[in-house]
């Protein structure tokens, strides 16, 4: 018989994580305005200590004032890579729309010169999209500048989906952050029989 799910052997473990996982995965090196912030991903998400019992009133504060300076960092880190986003595509759209009309010419050319060597015209359909772009990728010089293009914008997209997604990890740690600190206050106001309102 079939087992289906999870049928690993053994577990994934925190300490097994280092040995596939390149540490430079977590390092972080943003730059707002000229202020560069370098620092690892790590350090920011782990607590100092495992027990959250063990931090002390001071740590706690301290720990929800790191999520929320690093939260800013991280929002306006990645409200400035959207910017330049939104900036290279149209760079990229402008270009796209210069070469697309220098294809479609060279097309229309090449069809004309087909069509005086008998090729009937029924043989030709319109100029689509698709046959626009395979032209484009398939030209040595063309071709190599729309990759760099499509690279681009991939790593822009890539970085501020992470930016984006650290904001909502931060925010989700302070929630939590903050949920302690509460319960401690009802812990101490129930140790002095005092009712919370």
């Amino acid at each position: 018989m079939k087992e289906f799910g999870n049928t690993a052997q053994k577990r994934i473990l925190a300490q097994d994580i280092d040995s596939f996982v390149d540490p430079s995965f977590f390092k972080i090196d943003i730059e707002i305005n000229g202020k560069v912030f370098k620092t690892a991903a790590d350090g920011i998400l782990s607590l100092e200590k495992e027990n959250l019992g063990e931090f002390s009133d001071i740590a706690l504060d301290e720990a929800l004032n790191k999520c929320s300076y690093w939260r800013y960092t991280f929002l306006a880190a990645a409200v400035e890579v959207e910017e330049l986003l939104m900036l290279k595509e149209r760079e990229f759209n402008e270009w796209y729309a210069n070469t697309e009309g220098n294809i479609r010419t060279s097309i229309i050319k090449r069809r004309q010169s087909e069509k005086k060597d008998g090729v009937p015209a029924s043989w030709f359909g319109s100029i689509t999209k698709q046959e626009i772009e395979h032209t484009i990728i398939r030209d040595v010089v063309l071709g190599a500048e729309y990759e760099i293009w499509q690279e681009l914008i991939s790593s822009l997209l890539k970085k501020k989906k992470l930016l984006f997604g650290m904001v909502d990890i931060l925010q989700d740690r302070g929630g939590h952050l903050q949920s302690i600190g509460k319960r401690r206050v009802q812990t101490r106001l129930l140790e002095f029989g005092v009712k919370s309102v």
